[in-house]
Formats: C-alpha cells, sequence, structure tokens
C-alpha cells in the first residue's frame, strides 16, 4: 500500500489554473482505484477518513480543495498525501443543507461549483418540461418548476425506496436493544418475520430480507428457486413491514416514538429538515399521517424533500454530520438481494443493470457486488448476468433510482457525487429521460472527456469511471 504521494508542481499549476477556469480536474489514478478529484470546496463523508484532502493555495490567496479517495476490491484504502509542493492540508466540513432549507447555487457559480454548464441545463428544461433538481456535491445545483411552484403531491412507488430507507433507520436505532425472545431485539434483514409478526400470508419461513427484495411470496425461498413479482401497492407482504417495525419500538416508546409515524418525524423527516412531506396522511391534504404506512405508495412530497432522501443515501447514510443508518444496509439496499429472480432489485429499490437498459439507459454502471456470494440469504455464486455481460467490475458505483408512477424520480449516482429528482414528467417513471436530458451539462465540464459523451457514456457505464467516487 502506497503511504505517501507527492504532487508535482505541474500537479499544483493545473488545479490552480482549473480553479481559475472553474473547471474540474482530475489529479491523481491508479490501477482500480477512483480518480482524485480537484475542485472548489468539495463535500467530505463523515465517519472513517475516506479521503485526504490538501488544501492548495494560488497566489491571490484563493484556495480550493484536492481530495484523493482510495477504493480497491471492496476496501476502502486511505492514502496520506504529502504536500511537498502545494502546502498545508485541512479537511473541509460534509456538504448538506442539514435542517434548513437548500440554497440554490447561483446560476454564475454552477459551473465551478458544480462542475455543470448552466446553459446545457437550461436546454434541459425545455426537455424535460416537469418540476426537477440536480443536487451535485450536496449542493443544490439547478432547479426548475414550469409553474413556479411544487406543491406536496402523491410520488407513489418512490414510497417503496422511502420505506426500506426507514426500515434501515429502525435497524440502526434498536441495534443495542436485548433480545429475550419474541418481538424483542434490534431489527436486522435475517430476522424471521414470525420473530415479529403473530400472523402473515406469505410464506411463514419469510425473512425481512426477503420481504425488502419482495420475494417473501415464494414457497421455495432457497436459491435458485425464487421469483420476482412487484409488490405494487404493497398488500401481498411489503406493506407488513410497517407492523414489524411498529412492534419494535414498542420495546422503548420514550425514545423511539409511539408508532411509525412518530418515529419517521423523530428520526428522518425532523433530522433531514423534511418540512413538506408527509407518508400515508390521515385525511386527503393533511400533512398529519396514520400510525400505520403503506409502504408500496402514499408518500406526498416535493423535489427538494426528495432530494435529501437521495442524498441521504449518497452519503451513505449521514447527514449534518450524524449517522442516521448503517451504511452497510444502504449498500445493501442499492445492491441486487436475488440475482436469479431479479439483478435490478436491491431493498425496495431499483437499480442500473444490463436486463434494465430501458429503464436507466445504457449511460449508467451496473449495480454489482464485489464478492459473491453475499450476505445469508442470497447464496447466488454470481451477478446472474447473461452474455458477454461481466460480473467484474472496476468500480462498485452502481446507479441505483426511486421510481414511482406518473414520473416520479430519484435517481443517485456516487461515481459522479450526482442526484437527480423529476416528479410528473411526461417520459414516465424513468431514470433514462432524466439523466439523459442533464447529461450534456455534466458531460461537457467533465475533466477527462470534455464533452464526448460516446466516450463518457462506454467509460462510464461499464463502470470504468468515477470521478467523484466518495464512499
Amino acid at each position: 500500500m502506497m503511504g505517501r504521494a507527492k504532487l508535482s508542481d505541474s500537479h499544483c499549476t493545473t488545479h490552480a489554473e482549473s480553479r481559475a477556469t472553474g473547471k474540474i480536474r482530475r489529479g491523481f489514478s491508479a490501477n482500480r482505484m477512483a480518480p482524485a478529484v480537484g475542485r472548489e470546496n468539495p463535500a467530505r463523508p463523515d465517519g472513517p477518513g475516506l479521503f485526504t484532502f490538501a488544501e492548495i493555495s494560488r497566489d491571490n490567496g484563493e484556495e480550493f480543495w484536492f481530495a484523493v479517495p482510495m477504493y480497491r476490491q471492496g476496501f476502502l484504502w486511505i492514502l496520506s498525501l504529502s504536500l511537498v509542493a502545494c502546502g498545508g492540508s485541512s479537511s473541509p466540513p460534509a456538504v448538506d443543507p442539514g435542517t434548513g432549507p437548500w440554497e440554490l447555487v447561483p446560476r454564475e457559480e454552477v459551473r465551478a461549483v458544480c462542475g455543470l454548464d448552466p446553459d446545457l441545463l437550461d436546454a434541459a428544461d425545455a426537455q424535460i418540461d416537469a418540476p426537477y433538481a440536480v443536487v451535485r456535491y450536496g449542493r443544490l445545483c439547478h432547479e426548475y418548476l414550469p409553474e413556479g411552484s411544487d406543491p406536496v403531491q402523491e410520488v407513489f412507488s418512490t414510497t417503496k425506496t422511502l420505506g426500506a430507507l426507514v426500515t434501515g433507520i429502525a435497524a440502526w436505532e434498536t441495534r443495542d436493544l436485548p433480545d429475550t425472545g419474541r418481538k424483542t431485539g434490534p431489527i436486522t434483514v435475517n430476522d424471521p418475520v414470525a420473530h415479529w409478526l403473530d400472523d402473515f400470508s406469505f410464506n411463514q419461513a419469510a425473512k425481512i430480507g426477503h420481504v425488502l427484495g419482495m420475494v417473501g411470496f415464494n414457497e421455495n425461498l432457497e436459491y435458485p428457486n425464487r421469483r420476482y413479482v412487484y409488490d405494487t401497492i404493497g398488500t401481498r407482504e411489503i406493506n407488513r413491514l410497517s407492523d414489524v417495525i411498529n412492534t419494535a419500538l414498542q420495546q422503548d416508546p420514550e425514545r423511539l416514538g409511539a408508532d411509525l409515524e412518530e418515529f419517521t418525524h423523530r428520526f428522518l423527516f425532523d433530522k433531514l429538515g423534511m418540512n413538506n412531506s408527509v407518508w400515508t396522511p390521515d385525511a386527503p391534504g393533511s400533512m398529519v399521517g396514520l400510525p400505520d404506512k403503506i409502504f408500496g405508495f402514499n408518500w406526498h412530497s416535493t423535489v427538494r424533500d426528495m432530494a435529501r432522501i437521495g442524498q441521504l443515501i449518497l452519503r451513505g447514510g449521514v447527514w449534518n454530520g450524524e449517522r442516521i443508518l448503517a451504511e452497510e444496509f444502504l449498500y445493501e439496499m442499492t445492491h441486487p438481494s436475488f440475482e436469479e429472480a431479479n439483478p435490478n432489485y436491491g431493498y425496495l429499490t431499483w437499480l442500473a443493470a444490463p436486463s434494465n437498459v430501458g429503464l436507466f439507459g445504457p449511460c449508467a454502471p451496473a449495480a454489482r457486488w464485489n464478492e459473491y456470494p453475499h450476505g445469508e440469504l442470497s447464496g447466488a455464486p454470481d451477478c446472474n448476468y447473461t452474455g458477454p455481460v461481466p460480473c467484474e467490475q472496476e468500480f462498485d458505483v452502481g446507479a441505483w433510482s426511486a421510481i414511482g408512477l406518473q414520473g416520479q424520480v430519484i435517481l443517485g449516482q456516487s461515481g459522479l457525487d450526482l442526484v437527480l429528482v423529476g416528479k410528473y414528467m411526461a417520459a414516465g417513471p424513468l431514470p433514462a429521460p432524466l439523466w439523459d436530458a442533464v447529461r450534456p451539462a455534466l458531460v461537457a465540464e467533465d475533466p477527462e472527456f470534455s464533452g464526448d459523451e460516446e466516450a463518457f457514456c462506454e467509460a462510464y457505464g461499464a463502470n470504468r469511471y468515477a470521478p467523484d467516487l466518495r464512499r
């Protein structure tokens, strides 16, 4: 393992010049490691040090940060950067809006701060013609609201991803509770559903992870016998996760809340500043939710609140300096759960894969595990891709998306530090049209490909390019 790296004067000059022009530049790369990125004030993840930051000063006193992420074979390596030619080092705080409002990056700063071409984003507005937002590096870089406002509205099956997230938060918040028998202890994906519920209609041997992957209804839950069937409104199995969590909360209602409504506000909505969201409202137009939640649909929200959910997932479960849920859960959530059943689906969340190019388009990296088999439930020996598509990957940066009826989308891309959100898009509930419209603005400012979209997609779509990998 390399312990120290030296930056030459030419690197410092190049990055100083890129600061002046507002462009993001690649600064360091190694075989099978994510390229480092120099840009103005990049966000830094919390938790273990996944980046080394070098503060580089220009003669005029302006500063920017050079970040070196190290990733290899599923392990995160930390590179200690020796600033021989470029001065001292420091670590800027993580970037997210906390509990306050999103602050829109001024248009004249979008190129420098976000690495996006503002003119091409304007062109995307006309192409999408629906409410949408672009978040990059934790900043609200662009927003388009055709009617001038974004009312709280039903966002349909994007609720499923919200529900998976809340399940992960419940697992995190119950992690230290003692297991003294049925209906006690922490929630885990390996728990039998019967540990928490007295009766349910699907396979009596099903575990929480089976339900999150929508395979709990199968008679045979062993590899390779499981089938995936979408639980559209949640009545087959996934809505019972509400009962599981409500049962677990009763172990400590004072701390955790009396029910799932109170829990969701206390540990998610309030902590993320989601003031314009309600899950399973108690009446039309109400901002008060019922204690029992529908996991299949019935989250009502805005583009900006949806973006907070996407950013929390992208940041590995940390918000405003606080861990909200385990990064391990989010990794499982955004990687295939049961490969033979559906390699395009994680925990109530859609994933990019060769078999669903229609959803994400060809310019999106596939979600693969770094090793197989994985976990206690899958049993799959490989990624279950067919034809010439390999299971190996250079960068573990698979795209994921919450998708809802009538054009609701939250799309996350960790390799680009990018979250895209759309509501009521005419193209329907597909991430591809949203990504297709915004991508030219990103590629135009990309340091490696500088507007060459074909070459960019060839590398990025094959998991061979990840200029902004942070974890």
